[in-house]
């Protein structure tokens, strides 16, 4: 570490400057310098000790605030950060960071129209930051509010083309508002740029799926399984493209493949008794149910459908 005063090289607990003689242990320059040391080694109770310390000495100093409430969001205290952020504001000079980072932690504890508010602040200080804009998407699109973010986030993406998250995201939005066409064209982007992006890759075969391009909708599951083989709904939704397809032997085969990521899939159970009866084996059927009800007894169509496999394996009487 250096002297504050004069740059001449010190240990950090030292007290004095052998070199100037400045007292160090009230400098709040140097204090600031070895809480950031000990915040980067991962040291927050350290670093906030420090930053105590500097605001015992000067408690309007908005770069102590600001990097205590830094060190409180990565212990997840987020109201005490906000607190530490509004106080950074008063007579703060970089004040983008302060509105950022006060976005964040109020986005983590669900306050949304406050969230919102501090993205715009930052935005307006720094309009070319493709992350404010991502950030202020987020927002949106979790308040509900789908035209604000789908702006949001398509200024996010002209700034940074390049931006993964953003283009998925932004794909999220055209899904949820029923444009599967353009969610197509957005998802293609992002595993043209990621090809391993399997989240993407699976949200591109959804948007296939429920434009009733079955086709498409396979191959992408299917890339999104190769891609990551404990993604159990990939399998599950290649398991309902088959089943669609009126490939049952397929379909039984991917939902298997969900029941070896998760024996506990009730729903996989029941597919794979839905194609089995289409295959016409009832006793494969009734098995499959028979699994599905002992982990979920509930199970409405588990119930339905044992009923009805079971009527189909009455003989009937003469008469009926």
């Amino acid at each position: 570490m250096q002297c504050s005063k004069c740059s001449a090289s010190v240990p950090a607990q030292a007290k004095f400057c052998d070199q100037c003689g400045a007292n160090l242990s009230s400098d709040v320059d140097f204090i600031h310098q070895k809480a950031l040391d000990l915040f980067h080694r991962g040291m927050i109770e350290e670093a906030l000790s420090c930053w105590e310390e500097v605001l015992k000495i000067d408690s309007t100093s908005s770069k102590a605030h600001y990097y205590k409430g830094l060190a409180l969001y990565d212990q997840g205290d987020l109201e005490a950060a906000v607190s530490c952020f509004r106080k950074a504001l008063e007579g703060g000079k970089d004040l983008f960071r302060v509105f950022f980072k006060m976005g964040m932690a109020q986005y983590g504890l669900g306050d949304l129209d406050a969230s919102i508010e501090n993205f715009q602040k930052a935005r307006e200080i720094n309009p070319n930051s493709a992350e404010t804009h991502y950030r202020l998407g987020l927002s949106y699109l979790r308040n509900t509010d789908l035209v604000q973010a789908e702006k949001s986030l398509q200024e996010a993406a002209r700034i940074n083309p390049s931006y993964t998250r953003v283009l998925y995201m932004l794909g999220m939005v055209y899904s949820q508002k029923g444009d599967y066409a353009s969610a197509i064209q957005q998802f293609r982007r992002v595993v043209e740029l990621s090809p391993t992006y399997t989240a993407a890759r699976f949200e591109l075969g959804m948007a296939f799926f429920k434009e009733g391009l079955l086709a498409e909708a396979g191959q992408e599951f299917t890339q999104a399984a190769e891609t990551n083989a404990r993604f159990a709904p990939a399998f599950y939704m290649l398991g309902e493209t088959s089943r669609r397809m009126g490939d049952f032997s397929e379909a039984i085969s991917a939902y298997g493949q969900v029941l070896e990521i998760n024996p506990k899939d009730a729903d996989a159970w029941v597919r794979i008794a839905e194609c089995n009866i289409q295959l016409d084996f009832l006793d494969e059927a009734r098995k499959a149910l028979q699994k599905a009800l002992a982990i979920n007894p509930n199970h409405r169509e588990a119930q339905y459908l044992s009923k009805h496999v079971g009527e189909m394996a009455t003989p009937h009487k003469p008469g009926f």
